[in-house]
């Protein structure tokens, strides 16, 4: 087997990327005295700050970075929510994602086939909760290469609050911006140094402890740290340098359980289990304990020279994440195996097919009891590199902008690691042979705990972890690189009469996209057991290294959860998986080269009248993809090499009246579109195996480069009121039209069978809509009252309430509609509710964040997965030691409540698959801090 690691040139430029910002910062620290002797006064206001003022108004959230965030959004002609991200003392998030639900109809998923919600952290995010692909993402306006491995969607893993200083969500992005961004723009904006109001250096250390960890006797404490500086410099303070480098490692655990696999009609013979939703039975359970170890490090850096002619600006970023990640899974499985039959009496379906799941009364009624246990890893890294430098020029109201870009993102699995361990089941006959009298009943009362009803002769059995012994070991890995560049330019002239502005530019942007992957079936060893031949005799649970667990969630199985000993199972990948041979047509079958160009045009112009502000302008986007990928259909296995050309014009129209320093009124129209996910136009054919009828293959899914982007027209108006400092609250209303729909989450396919073999590929098809009312505001005390202690008390908060229509073309079922929740990742209803206090020397606030009901999933003969609302209470508080000196102490989900809970239906009263989440808990994390500012 071939394994690809990371390029040793990439990874020597990037230890040599955070060293030398390291040394850098270094640098700018033991100079200080000449750096403030040489720079030019502060502001008058700046200059009565004592050092520990400037730490909280320049740095952190509560102060004037805040208030310019919020007069950014009071003078922007588009609807534009931005938060603060920096501010480490009194937030437990150490996740960008996280931080982003502050905003309003922000929400956030994870890729939950990897086992990214067992880490306590979000990794995507969406506005207005739509799919997590129709957003654009950028870093300091620069569009971001993937590093997540699947969909268009970025996972924002990468990036710490350490480095970030702020996110921006575009909601409704004028012509000048990208086009393919259906939900809006996410922006993550790093520092400069003339962000702040002075020179400064500053270091933040933290340490963390995950409760649930330390309650399970896991790796359970992390901690972090970040360096920061910036100076301002030359005869009229024209230059700034900006400089931070940062390390973080924590661990944590979580643990979930849901029921084995998908459900059965309760009764006999009446149709699929999408048309009985509420008499529906489980088939076997599982409890699974994750293991997580994170690190996250990285550097950024910026130069900027600023004078009353021309701007020139460099960024550069680097960042890492790496999570170690592994699942220890027990379960009860319903199945006779060697040597048994089922009680059960033969029964006919009406479309010909035999079973004996049911009784002789028509209910389901599996039989044999299985004791099973599973270990798998899903090890992830990230890495990104990116570099910008551009130029902004202007001369008697004209102006010039010129930006070129390179960027280089990587999503690595290297070491895919699964085993099984399965024997002979429990059926209730002597000797476990023969007609079974016996299965695993599954009692659903508790909807968050699905429990099997056992005989104590069952339990006896299953409870044993000297049975079953291994099954098999095997190994795969995942690989995606993608390098970006691109170049932007634009022409313009400022005035002060009705046309105010005049702008046209262009965009040219070229991705390279190279892909391998080997799924870890292609490589099973399988060890001697009583169910199959082999050379050697695989170990049971008992003789491998580890701990068996003494607590988990509210209720203990019965099959005892043991995690396993990480090292064992390397070994056993060196031993044994490379005696498997992987034949170069599966190798082929994972290979992906592509390209991908996008090529932009636009025109705008801003329109004046009194108060009145008005921005039209249309964009005119050219895309087109070459990609070399293996197909494996009807014509045999071969290289092919597809292609595609597609455009989108793309008008718009925003409107802002302010009729004073109170009062703005808003309104957009404009017309999107969002590109089909690269896997789903040109990526490795995924081939599909059931290992009961000899690993043969049963099922092909393969890419469509005919695939059309999904186009929306979207309109929006709101209100803003702004009443002081601290006081403002903002209304608006929106309405979404989708067509060419595409269900990237869950991507529904056109199928036919050929010799036995379904071959699935994704179409086009139905629409989609959505309409929704967004509030947000923020009410300070301050001269109200006459006490300065109670004028330091404030409320904060946003809610977003939608509802989505869709349409699914089903090949199974025609065309559904749906009309609640229809969209994937949507939830009904988002909210966020801040009470906090800042005077003097001491800030705290408690924030509770909401999520309603999403759909995670389409299925055509099963319910569709929903996942069910999610809570989350935090709690942080700071105070000034000294002038230079801040402590800090958080909490993260103070009422333990769950991370995810998925559903088969709307309702709770069906808990999901493993594979679909289940109901999963990650428990509370508790940090505390030191700001030190030099």
């Amino acid at each position: 087997m071939t394994s690809f690691q990371p390029s040793p040139v990439r990874r020597q430029r990037a230890h040599a990327l955070v060293l030398s910002t390291g040394v850098a910062i270094a640098a700018l620290t033991l100079p200080a005295v000449a750096f403030a002797q040489e720079a030019s006064p502060a502001t008058a206001e700046a200059s009565a700050q004592t050092a520990s003022e400037s730490l909280t108004d320049d740095i952190v959230v509560n102060g004037r970075r805040q208030r310019s965030a919020l007069n950014e959004e009071q003078a922007a002609i588009g609807t534009i929510d931005i938060v603060t991200a920096g501010d480490v003392a009194i937030h437990s998030q150490t996740g960008i994602a996280d931080l982003a639900k502050q905003m309003p109809g922000i929400s956030v998923s994870r890729d939950q086939g990897r086992n990214q919600s067992a880490t306590g952290e979000a990794q995507f995010v969406t506005i207005r909760g739509f799919d997590t692909g129709y957003n654009a993402y950028t870093l300091d306006g620069l569009r971001l290469p993937q590093t997540a491995g699947s969909s268009r969607a970025i996972s924002l893993n990468l990036f710490s609050p350490f480095a970030i200083g702020g996110i921006a969500a575009d909601k409704t992005p004028g012509a000048a911006k990208d086009a393919d961004s259906i939900a809006g723009i996410i922006d993550l904006r790093t520092p400069t140094a003339f962000d702040f109001a002075q020179s400064f250096t500053r270091a933040r250390v933290l340490g963390q402890v995950a409760g649930l960890a330390l309650d399970r006797e896991q790796e359970a404490f992390g901690g972090a740290i970040g360096i920061d500086a910036a100076r301002r410099f030359g005869t009229d303070d024209q230059f700034g340098v900006y400089l931070a480098g940062y390390f973080e490692e924590r661990g944590n655990a979580a643990e979930s359980t849901a029921v084995q696999s998908d459900y059965q009609t309760t009764n006999f013979d009446v149709g699929t289990a999408r048309d009985n939703p509420n008499a529906l039975s489980a088939n076997g359970v599982q409890w699974n304990f994750y293991n997580n170890k994170i690190k996250r490090y990285g550097a950024t850096g910026s130069l900027d020279f600023r004078s009353e002619a021309i701007e020139l600006y460099g960024r550069v970023n680097y960042a890492t994440y790496l999570n170690t990640n592994t699942m220890n899974q027990t379960g009860l499985r319903n199945e006779t195996t060697s040597g048994q039959s089922s009680g059960n009496p033969l029964r006919t379906l009406r479309n010909g097919s035999t079973t004996r799941a049911y009784n002789a009364a028509g209910i389901y009624n599996p039989q044999g009891i299985n004791p099973a246990s599973y270990f798998r890893t899903e090890d992830v890294e990230q890495e990104l590199f990116s570099a910008q430098v551009g130029a902004k020029t202007h001369w008697d109201g004209f102006f010039a902008n010129l930006e070129g870009a390179y960027a280089d993102g990587r999503f690595d699995q290297p070491t895919r690691i699964e085993a099984a361990f399965r024997g002979i089941a429990y059926n209730g006959a002597t000797g476990n042979t023969g007609a079974a009298t016996e299965g695993v009943n599954v009692d659903l009362s508790n909807r968050k705990s699905p429990r099997p009803v056992l005989s104590n002769g069952a339990i006896a059995y299953v409870s044993s972890l000297d049975r079953p012994t291994q099954l098999y070991v095997q190994s795969g890995y995942d690989y995606l690189n993608e390098v970006k560049k691109t170049a932007k330019a634009s022409i313009g002239w400022d005035g002060d009469g009705f046309l105010g502005h005049v702008e046209v530019g262009g965009l040219y942007e070229d991705s390279d996209r190279k892909g391998r992957n080997l799924a870890p079936d292609n490589t099973r060893y399988r060890f001697l057991t009583p169910l199959q031949s082999g050379t050697v005799q695989g170990p049971s649970i008992n003789q491998y290294l580890g701990y068996v667990l003494k607590d988990f969630l509210d209720y203990y199985p019965a099959r005892p959860l043991k995690v396993l000993s990480r090292a064992q199972l390397d070994a056993q990948v060196r031993d044994y998986v490379p005696l498997i041979p992987v034949s170069a047509t599966t190798i082929n079958q994972g290979l992906l080269d592509g390209n991908e160009k996008r090529k932009a045009l636009y025109a705008t112009a801003t329109l004046k009248l009194g108060a009145l502000e008005v921005m039209p302008g249309v964009r005119y986007e050219d895309n087109g993809f070459r990609a070399t990928y293996y197909l494996n259909d009807a014509d045999g296995a071969r290289f092919i090499s597809a292609g595609r050309d597609y455009d989108h014009v793309d008008p718009s129209v925003l409107a802002a009246w302010k009729p004073n320093d109170r009062i703005v009124v808003r309104g957009a129209a404009r017309s999107s579109y969002a590109r089909p996910s690269f896997d789903l136009i040109a990526g490795p054919t995924r081939i599909t195996r059931d290992p009961g009828r000899n690993n043969a293959i049963i099922a092909i899914s393969q890419p469509n480069p005919d695939l059309k982007p999904v186009s929306a027209w979207s309109y929006d108006v709101g209100v803003d009121y702004y009443g002081g400092v601290g006081r403002y609250f903002q209304l608006a209303g929106y309405y979404k039209d989708l067509s060419n729909f595409v269900v990237n989450t869950a991507t529904r396919t056109a199928g036919e069978t050929i010799d036995g073999i379904t071959y699935t590929r994704p179409i086009n098809g139905g629409g989609g809509k959505a309409k929704g009312v967004e509030a947000s505001g923020r009410f300070t005390v301050g001269d109200m009252v006459g006490s300065a202690f109670l004028g330091n008390f404030g409320v904060g908060g946003n809610v977003t309430y939608q509802q989505t229509e869709a349409s699914y073309v089903i090949p199974l079922n025609g065309v559904r509609t749906t009309r609640t929740s229809a969209l994937p990742q949507a939830p009904d209803l988002i909210y966020n509710a801040e009470v906090f206090y800042a005077g003097g020397a001491f800030r705290t606030n408690l924030w509770y964040n909401y999520t309603g009901k999403i759909l995670a999933a389409v299925q055509d003969s099963q319910p569709d997965i929903y996942v069910q609302p999610v809570g989350e209470l935090n709690f942080g508080a700071a105070y000034e030691v000294t002038d230079n000196l801040e402590i800090g102490v958080s909490a993260r989900n103070l009422l333990d409540q769950h991370s995810y809970w998925a559903t088969v239906g709307k309702s709770e009263r069906y808990i999901s698959n493993d594979r679909n989440g289940g109901y999963l808990k990650t428990g509370r994390v508790f940090q505390f801090s030191l700001t030190m500012k030099m």
